[in-house]
């Protein structure tokens, strides 16, 4: 059984100048508008560019293996953005500032020819920590300077899902 999503309940821009919350407007004359978690172009992002999100977990987990899903937008036809979600599951009465994050490895989510405006997907299994039931998943989205070619910002919907 596939279970979610899970979009995060708090969503804070932690590197300032880097990350801000963005509406990516597309060129097209229907749908045009998509709010989410935005990131500067590669010649801005000079160091690593960080989201602290949060998502709450439901009191029985689905069945399946936990992924975080992206879903991103950039009006370009070529480029790469690097990124590397690390998290944390934490309970109630556990701090969650007293433990390291867990990374997850860096992705790449790569721009090509025709991909200017459409949404692209990548999937990120979470098993740097385990997922636990009624726990809160704590994540710096990080966005990494090395290696980032994409000219343009971006726009990202974060959720958790089951697959």
């Amino acid at each position: 059984m596939a279970g979610g999503p899970i979009f995060p309940c708090s969503a804070i821009p932690v590197t300032a100048g880097l990350v801000f919350p963005r509406i990516h407007v597309c060129a097209g004359a229907n749908f045009k508008r998509v709010e989410g978690l935005g990131v500067t172009d590669a010649t801005t992002l000079t160091s690593d560019a960080i989201w602290a999100l949060v998502f709450q977990m439901p009191p029985t987990l689905p069945t399946g293996t936990g992924k975080l899903r992206l879903m991103s937008l950039a009006n370009a036809t070529t480029g790469v953005l690097k990124v590397n979600p690390k998290w944390l599951s934490v309970a109630a009465e556990e701090d969650p500032s007293a433990t390291a994050l867990n990374a997850e490895g860096t992705g790449t989510i790569t721009w090509s020819t025709g991909d200017n405006d459409q949404f692209k997907e990548t999937l990120v299994a979470l098993d740097a920590d385990t997922l636990v039931a009624s726990e809160l998943v704590v994540m710096h989205l990080t966005f990494e300077d090395t290696d980032t070619t994409l000219a343009v910002a971006s726009t990202h919907l974060a959720s958790i899902i089951w697959e």
